[in-house]
């Protein structure tokens, strides 16, 4: 029964302390993985990266340094297993350079520190065959021993560096790595001072990593979510610079950019131009303010309708008509002018009219050319006595007057 066999698997299945300890030390290990995973997603940042690669050095490490039997070619006093012990040791150590110099904020660190963070994984990888050697020669050794004390003091003036330029991360991983790098401290004390091995550095290796694991997720989340911040911020701002490249500053109507953009995504049925009539004269009577409120009314009820309203002069603006009736859509915007102005504007002791080119769209013509072309069916229109509106086909052709003047 499935229920005696599994009995029987726990009756021979040895369980200790220690091997609790490992199981544990392994999943907290793996949780800042699945936890960088799920930012990395969201926000692909190297910082990440290198933590993972780091977390996944040490849940080896943990499995290499533990009683589990890894096949017949890693057992426990085997050279490979010694081999493999040593590499992934450096690895953590070599992997330390690479991700503080990627969390930390830009600028945190001066130049030279920056560079020598980098280098410490080719520089510690040089040095690794130290520990695999039998009887390794003394400067050798020395020369591994030295370089060890040097990333130690390196990673510790890093961090000092950059929590006196005031970098938060700095001081998530300074607290973070307290306890391992004073681990570390006592370890080479032993080896260089004492020459003799640190018999409790695996049981302080591991608390110093769960610690270090905690505060290391907790600094990352707390940078994760300020660079999520600022990504947020910048893509917020791109969108409104993107949004005034793109609008009028008087009218809040589209500029000749949007025009020509909104053309480009829909294509419509025609392209209208309007002008207002006797604009000079306005300004000359007024002043300029008066010339300003004008075209901000005549903008606002050219943007009552469906059609596309865009400025693209002084006193000009430019429409995307998409209708089954291009041309009487314009001429109801067109004579929708005078009323509104007069409801905005009552202190104005004339009525204000527009004049309008309209063309209709033929297949492969484009918005400059139709633009053009309402451009010449504008200026007929003025010359016909203005307050009107005037339609020609691209090529040429006239085809109506759709009104006449006042």
């Amino acid at each position: 029964m499935p229920a005696q066999a599994q009995s029987s698997f726990a009756v021979g299945t040895p369980l200790d302390w220690s091997g609790v300890l490992t199981g544990a030390f392994l999943g907290f290990l793996l949780l800042p993985v699945f936890y960088n995973i799920a930012f990395f997603v969201i926000l692909r940042e190297r910082f990440l990266v290198w933590q993972m690669a780091r977390v996944l050095a040490l849940v080896a490490l943990t499995i290499s340094l533990s009683s589990l039997p890894l096949g017949p070619w890693l057992t426990g006093t085997s050279f490979a297993r010694a081999v493999l012990i040593n590499v992934l040791f450096d690895c953590a150590v070599a992997i330390v350079g690479p991700f503080l110099r990627s969390i930390l904020e830009p600028g945190m660190v001066s130049r030279p520190v920056f560079r020598l963070l980098g280098w410490q994984p080719w520089l510690v990888a040089l040095t690794t065959p130290a520990m695999l050697i039998d009887r390794c020669p003394p400067l050798y050794l020395a020369l591994r021993n030295g370089l060890l004390v040097s990333i130690l003091v390196l990673v510790c003036f890093a961090l000092v560096q950059a929590i006196a330029r005031g970098s938060r991360a700095a001081r998530f991983q300074a607290a973070g790595w307290s306890c391992l790098l004073g681990v570390c401290g006592v370890s080479l004390f032993h080896d260089i001072v004492l020459h003799r091995p640190f018999d409790l550095f695996l049981y302080a290796l591991f608390g110093a990593l769960a610690l270090e694991m905690l505060l290391t997720s907790i600094g990352i989340g707390d940078r994760f979510m300020r660079l999520k911040r600022e990504h947020d911020e910048a893509r917020a701002s791109a969108g409104l610079l993107e949004q005034i490249a793109q609008t009028d500053a008087l009218t809040g109507l589209p500029n000749r950019r949007a025009i020509e953009a909104r053309f480009a995504a829909r294509r419509p049925r025609a392209v209208a131009i309007v002008d207002i009539d006797h604009f000079k004269a306005i300004n000359d009577a007024f002043g300029h303010a008066c010339g300003d409120a004008v075209i901000v009314a005549v903008a606002g009820a050219l943007n009552a309708g469906d059609a596309f309203a865009a400025r693209v002069g002084g006193e000009e603006f430019a429409l995307l008509l998409y209708s089954d009736q291009p041309w009487l859509e314009l001429e109801w915007l067109r004579r929708e002018i005078p009323g509104h102005v007069a409801r905005v504007l009552p202190e104005l002791d004339r009525a204000i009219t527009a004049s309008a080119g309209i063309t209709a769209l033929d297949t492969g013509v484009g918005f400059a050319e139709a633009l053009k072309a309402a451009d010449l069916n504008l200026y007929l229109a003025k010359a016909s006595g203005r307050n009107r509106s005037l339609g020609m086909r691209p090529a040429g052709t006239p085809v109506r007057a759709v009104a006449a003047a006042a």
